[in-house]
């Protein structure tokens, strides 16, 4: 009888703690089709003047992929970057928030160019430092590349942004 009751103990607990829990579910990612941006700028002062408009110059999302999804995350397709020109940024998650801890609704930090290498790093030497590589920038479009880490797993970005100003 005392096994019965501890199964039927385990049974319960187990069912309580399923129940407690829950999975974030990401949103159905649109199907958006967005023609890349080519080219890049010839020189490191032709792509900060790009990106800020020598003063600022705000980017609002057209695609944002994530990998192993289809399609784009339609959470992302508010957020925007605003570019200043004195090495700072501020990104703004939009209204629709994807829900997760890396989602805030505003972020700010400092931002710098490897020309070279065509990168932007962001927030360089701290915990948030992340770096997305130009594949493209073209007319009034960019396109980012980078790895996001989620659970310990990195999984690769992309995503095309169009200048609001």
């Amino acid at each position: 009888m005392k096994i019965d009751k501890l199964k039927l103990l385990t049974l319960m607990l187990s069912l309580s703690l399923a129940t407690g829990c829950s999975v974030v579910e990401l949103d159905t990612p649109e199907q958006i089709s967005v023609a890349s941006p080519v080219g890049t700028p010839a020189t490191e002062a032709e792509l900060f003047a790009s990106l800020t408009n020598e003063d600022s110059r705000e980017w609002q999302a057209l695609t944002f992929q994530l990998e192993g999804l289809q399609g784009f995350q339609s959470c992302r397709l508010d957020d925007t970057f605003i570019f200043f020109d004195d090495g700072t940024y501020r990104y703004d998650g939009g209204e629709v928030l994807c829900g997760g801890a890396d989602d805030a609704r505003v972020k700010t930090g400092l931002w710098e160019i490897n020309f070279d290498n065509l990168e932007l790093t962001f927030d360089r030497g701290t915990s948030l430092e992340s770096v997305a590589r130009l594949a493209g920038l073209e007319n009034n479009r960019m396109e980012l590349r980078g790895q996001v880490e989620i659970f310990g797993q990195f999984l690769d970005i992309q995503g095309i942004y169009e200048y609001v100003n």
